[in-house]
């Protein structure tokens, strides 16, 4: 996985210096207008957050460009065991007349294949500074890596079950079971992205996500920045709540 750079500047000890000053003005404000010193303050203080928001946007689009090159974020694996099964027709014939007369059914149960899930660095990114020491990031959900697979190539780990019993005498051939063994991979990534792999997916996701660009907006903006993590699908709620360090 590509490191992401940052190039954002340090803000920390201008943004305390500022918030000094801004505090001295906001006293000399509320004696003078009372009912006015309201707005002003919750104006100065939208000034102060538009170079976080600035830092931590520009970090953001940086961290994207070079996860790019790998999809995206890698944020977890997990271990697939696949099912697959597979029929092959037999018929006889002459004269170009073909009866059917049965099928060979044959089952692999392969287990310890191995998916990866990432959040893609495509659409359904966002950041946004909350105040001056969080922000909210919006990712989309994870998924299956298709290009990063691993399935089980042990043969002693692979159970093959042949149901053949209407007629004994009709053994599969080598290209069924390999017809069979090239379905495994589809199976892996179709397990793999199933609804509740993804929900424990999206539980790792959204720990390594928070963990990763935590580390990058802290040392973009010159101090500490928590992150709340939400994912883009349900970005129209309430983001949670920052979990504890």
């Amino acid at each position: 996985m590509a490191t992401a750079r940052s190039r954002g500047g340090c803000c920390g000890c201008g943004g305390i210096a500022a918030l000094l000053v801004l505090g001295v003005l906001v006293i000399v404000a509320v004696r003078c207008d009372p009912l006015g010193a309201a707005e002003r303050f919750r104006s100065s203080m939208r000034g102060l957050l538009s170079p976080i928001q600035v830092t931590v946007q520009q970090s953001l689009t940086t961290a994207l460009g070079d996860l790019r090159p790998d999809g995206g974020l890698i944020v977890g694996w997990r271990e697939v065991q696949a099912r697959v099964l597979t029929d092959r027709t037999t018929s006889i014939g002459a004269f170009g007349v073909q009866v059917p007369i049965g099928s060979v059914r044959i089952e692999l149960d392969v287990p310890g294949n191995r998916v990866q899930y990432l959040l893609p660095a495509g659409d359904g990114w966002n950041v946004r500074a909350l105040d001056a020491e969080t922000v909210v990031l919006t990712v989309p959900p994870p998924v299956v890596n298709d290009r990063v697979v691993e399935v089980q190539s042990d043969p002693s780990r692979i159970r093959v079950s042949i149901d053949n019993d209407w007629a004994e005498h009709l053994i599969p051939n080598g290209g069924d079971i390999d017809k069979a063994k090239a379905l495994i991979r589809a199976a892996v990534i179709e397990t793999g992205g199933s609804r509740p792999a993804l929900a424990e997916a999206r539980i790792e996701a959204r720990t390594t996500a928070r963990t990763f660009f935590r580390g990058l907006f802290s040392q973009a903006v010159g101090s500490d920045v928590d992150v709340i993590v939400q994912f883009s699908d349900e970005a129209d709620s309430s983001p949670p709540p920052p979990p504890k360090p």
